[in-house]
């Protein structure tokens, strides 16, 4: 996650803020960071998710707080960041920075898409992730099933131990992080509780390890031939 707690995107030398002004101002995506969906992902995680030790998005969709960046997270967008990648891909990586955003709608369209085009490695993962803050208990449940044992469940698994809080149960089973305590722990969380504050800790560690592999994922893709 070091990538995502930094000030400068790194491909250009942008102070964060400054990125995020031209973002808003809507100069494409492209045209401030380059083509680079680490850095945009990583200057969208800055604005949508906090600095290190804040609490991230709330446990529910809400309306986005900076809705002028949505447009700059389209998949027409990272089009132009990633154009040798798959659409599959794109798709992916928009679910993502679109639900840390709260543009829910679109980023649930985006990893239904993504999946209906064969895309397995994130889009049921994100897809989970919007249904646990629709809130639908049983829809997520059923994504994260698809999910199976997912790769970043180990890490996540470790990541999560050092966010211990009082007596609440950490979502944490033998093959790391489990998803389905995740669910049960949001739907328990209470605003103002030290269980939602808990889980809210532990969603925005979520959302940025699971951003930043879909963003390299992405990146990796758009070296080779498009699909």
């Amino acid at each position: 996650m070091a990538a995502f707690e930094g000030r400068v995107a790194t491909g250009t030398g942008l102070d964060f803020a400054e990125a995020l002004r031209r973002l808003e101002s809507g100069e494409p995506a492209v045209a401030v960071l380059g083509p680079s969906p680490v850095d945009l992902a990583a200057v969208v995680a800055f604005a949508a998710l906090g600095a290190e030790g804040s609490e991230g998005p709330s446990l529910v969709r809400r309306p986005p707080d900076r809705p002028r960046l949505v447009a700059a997270v389209s998949e027409e967008a990272l089009a132009a960041v990633a154009p040798r990648a798959g659409r599959p891909a794109r798709l992916a990586l928009a679910a993502g920075l679109l639900q840390v955003l709260d543009a829910w709608d679109a980023s649930h369209e985006a990893a239904q898409e993504a999946g209906d085009l064969g895309e397995r490695d994130f889009s049921a993962y994100w897809h989970g992730v919007a249904h646990r803050r629709e809130p639908d208990a049983w829809n997520a449940g059923y994504w994260f099933r698809r999910v199976g044992r997912h790769p970043l469940f180990g890490p996540l698994g470790a990541a999560a131990r050092t966010l211990a809080d009082g007596d609440v149960a950490l979502p944490i089973g033998p093959d790391g992080w489990d998803p389905f305590a995740m669910i049960d722990l949001c739907a328990q969380g209470r605003a103002g509780t030290d269980r939602e504050r808990l889980a809210r800790r532990l969603q925005r560690l979520e959302m940025a390890t699971l951003l930043e592999a879909t963003a390299a994922a992405l990146g990796s893709s758009s070296k080779g031939a498009v699909t």
